[in-house]
């Protein structure tokens, strides 16, 4: 680790987010004080989260919030402009295309810093935007960077979608993970009662299909005669409350403990035998990680990365169309063959071991390394 205080690395990004705190740590180990973290703001509105920041270095600017919907907040951080002409990185690691995002692209250009473009979506989960949105994604990925890292495979296709030039040996992968050691070390040797049939974990949105999940939950109690739920999250009222309305029209047993803090996670997860995530468009979904690290097979929809890279149909989950017949079958054979499900929780539990905090940081290092070799 370098003892020099000069910022070599920066890494400009949104807001810190639980699956990326470690894993900046791990490059702070490796580059150390040279890396360096901004953020545009400490958090979004729609985020309940609250969790630790990494032992990193990292400056939080004074943001100014353009909201242009009900969730998007965009950001503009006029103080990145003199932090990076004092600072003057050598190498600038972009994450989100916010405002501040696409100034600390001008200034890599003039300071003769080099770029690295980091994002976590795809082509599927962009498949509505603008025009707009768009052409700033041709000029982010087309014109300004050097290098290029994904969160998943399938944004690194997106990238080679925007700009058809993009060498192989210009993409590096820095996968998004759940805290697994934190999960097995709550979990390790305790004895877990499987209370629940099926669960849902996350927002609850118009994308997270909140209203299939429940309709697939009354055709598996049709089909078994039983099914017991657990939801947790927060999100949209209304959404929330025709959902459990179905729930209790349907006589199904459900439990809804709301937000839950990511400290106590693990015991929810372990407690439900299936994670269902009928998405419809996400980067990724983190509850995949954290349900598997918990070995609680998923069902999920093939609008996440995620699908094919993490959940692997048939053999630690089911990768889906949403036609609530089709899963309600498929989630109750699988609820009714307890081999079928052991095997699927073992796998689910391997599978995850290689999506963890040293590879993601991994990933940041090697893209950092190769513009320095260059």
């Amino acid at each position: 680790m370098s003892s020099n205080n000069k910022i070599r690395y920066l890494l400009v990004t949104d807001i810190p987010a639980p699956w990326r705190e470690k894993v900046y740590e791990q490059v702070h180990r490796h580059f150390g004080n040279e890396f360096h973290v901004v953020y545009c703001n400490n958090n979004e509105k729609r985020r309940l989260w609250k969790f630790p920041l990494g032992k990193h270095p990292k400056t939080l600017l004074k943001t100014i919030t353009i909201t242009l919907d009900k969730l998007k907040e965009n950001y503009l951080n006029l103080g990145i402009i003199p932090f990076m002409l004092k600072h003057r990185p050598k190498i600038v690691v972009c994450f989100s295309l916010v405002p501040t995002v696409f100034i600390a692209f001008a200034l890599s250009k003039l300071v003769r810093a080099k770029i690295i473009v980091f994002a976590d979506t795809w082509l599927g989960r962009d498949k509505d935007i603008t025009w707009v949105q768009k052409m700033a994604r041709k000029l982010a990925y087309g014109f300004f960077p050097d290098a290029y890292l994904g969160a998943s495979k399938q944004t690194l296709n997106m990238y080679k979608y925007y700009n058809k030039n993009v060498p192989d040996e210009c993409l590096f992968l820095s996968a998004l993970c759940a805290d697994n050691e934190y999960f097995r070390k709550v979990l390790d040797g305790q004895d877990i009662r499987k209370k629940y049939d099926i669960m849902f974990s996350g927002r609850i949105v118009d994308t997270k299909n909140p209203l299939f999940f429940a309709d697939v939950a009354v055709k598996v109690r049709e089909i078994l005669g039983k099914c017991s739920v657990l939801v947790i999250g927060d999100g949209d009222d209304k959404l929330r409350n025709e959902m459990f309305k179905v729930f209790e029209e349907t006589d199904i047993d459900y439990y809804f403990p709301g937000f839950i803090e990511h400290s106590k996670l693990p015991e929810y997860y372990s407690q439900s035998k299936v994670l269902l995530l009928p998405t419809s468009g996400d980067c990724w979904g983190v509850v995949i990680n954290e349900a598997f690290v918990s070995g609680v097979p998923v069902v999920t929809t093939n609008m996440t990365a995620a699908a094919g890279e993490l959940v692997i149909d048939g053999k630690n989950g089911y990768v889906l169309a949403m036609e609530s017949d089709l899963w309600a079958e498929k989630i109750a054979k699988l609820l009714d063959d307890t081999k079928k499900l052991d095997k699927f929780s073992k796998c689910s539990k391997k599978t995850v071991k290689e999506f963890n905090f040293e590879k993601a940081a991994q990933g940041i290092i090697e893209a950092i390394e190769f513009l320095n070799r260059e």
